[in-house]
């Protein structure tokens, strides 16, 4: 049997690293490792109990990256009406969107849960993936937590993720990065944190 040459066993050195790396990077994104701090799979919950949902407080203030019409601005996510929801501005489709919550002076909440709702007539409208943040001043942002959603949702029901945060905020960002229509984000009907 041939022996390798000095070559060809770097060569598959760098191979092996490579594959390596492409499977650990596998293993993150299904979160098998448990390396971060957010459970990947959320949870559908049929009914929630949005008593203790942080954005209905007297005083919170939602804003959003953008917004199609004006019936369909970041407060239809906690009106409480499933059919109604925020959508973002037709020309920004493709685009990183966010709504950010401002809870006001003197405020803070550690979020450890996020929970949302998918647009009742168009669930596939939902966000795939989407990081929140967290900020003191409303400019300069942490990560709190990634929030996925692999599997495109077939109706409109509550989806819940959980995650470890410590760190008490006066604002948060959900920065929604894609979708599941056709890989683009456009609407989301509620939206809810928990301590």
């Amino acid at each position: 049997m041939e022996k390798f040459s000095k070559k060809e066993k770097i060569a598959l050195v760098v191979f092996g690293l490579i594959l390596l790396a492409i499977i650990f990077q596998m293993l993150i994104r299904v979160n098998i490792l448990e390396i971060g701090t957010a459970r990947i799979a959320p949870l559908e919950v049929a009914e929630i109990d949005l008593s203790g949902n942080l954005l209905n407080q007297p005083g919170v203030r939602l804003s959003a990256s953008s917004l199609n019409q004006n019936n369909q601005s970041p407060d239809r996510l906690i009106d409480g009406n499933s059919q109604s929801f925020w959508h973002i501005a037709l020309d920004q489709v493709g685009e990183p969107a966010w709504v950010m919550a401002d809870f006001g002076a003197g405020k803070k909440f550690a979020v450890r849960a996020m929970a949302a709702l998918p647009r009742e007539d168009i669930p596939r409208q939902f966000f795939r993936s989407a990081q929140l943040l967290g900020s003191d001043d409303g400019e300069n942002w942490i990560p709190v937590s990634s929030v996925i959603l692999w599997g495109t949702p077939r109706r409109a029901g509550w989806w819940k993720w959980e995650f470890e945060n410590e760190l008490a905020y006066r604002y948060y960002q959900l920065l929604i990065t894609d979708g599941h229509e056709g890989g683009d984000f456009y609407s989301m009907a509620g939206l809810a944190f928990f301590e």
